[in-house]
């Protein structure tokens, strides 16, 4: 009884990691035929911004008064950074799908994003900001 378990249980264990290494093969391949897109704008921090969208920058007002350097201290802590497109107040936010920590220094920033759609954001490739009138790319890790 207890070889039976056994050849079950490790039956079971390499039939579901065949079948999940076969699904992110095939996630993988379709993103690799998806066609990139590089959009434009200013990098907020989506939680301030969606409370108020005056909140573009890097001093936010909260409900406890003005906050100096607000956007970082959100992207430190992981709040989701988003894409304002064309920078434009209330305009259309892309949530980029990356560790935001990495982006903290560069929040309120101009930057252009490349990268592939998906559902609710923009998974980057290549991220770029605006510093002293050049674009430079930041460098930044995947979260898997």
């Amino acid at each position: 009884m207890k070889k039976r378990i056994y050849w079950l249980t490790l039956f079971s264990f390499l039939f579901t990691a065949v079948i999940i290494s076969t699904t992110v093969a095939q996630e993988k391949m379709k993103m690799k035929h998806m066609k990139s897109v590089t959009l434009s704008g200013t990098l907020i921090d989506t939680k301030c911004y969606g409370m108020n969208n005056d909140n573009m920058g890097t001093d936010h007002m909260t409900p406890k008064g003005k906050m100096s350097n607000c956007a970082a201290a959100c992207a430190k802590m992981g709040i989701p950074v988003g894409l304002l497109i064309d920078g434009k107040k209330g305009g259309e936010v892309i949530f980029l799908v990356t560790p935001s920590m990495q982006l903290a220094s560069h929040m309120a920033k101009k930057a252009r994003v490349t990268g592939h759609k998906a559902i609710g954001g923009l998974i980057p490739e290549k991220i770029e900001v605006m510093e002293n009138g050049k674009w430079k790319e930041v460098k930044f890790g995947t979260m898997m």
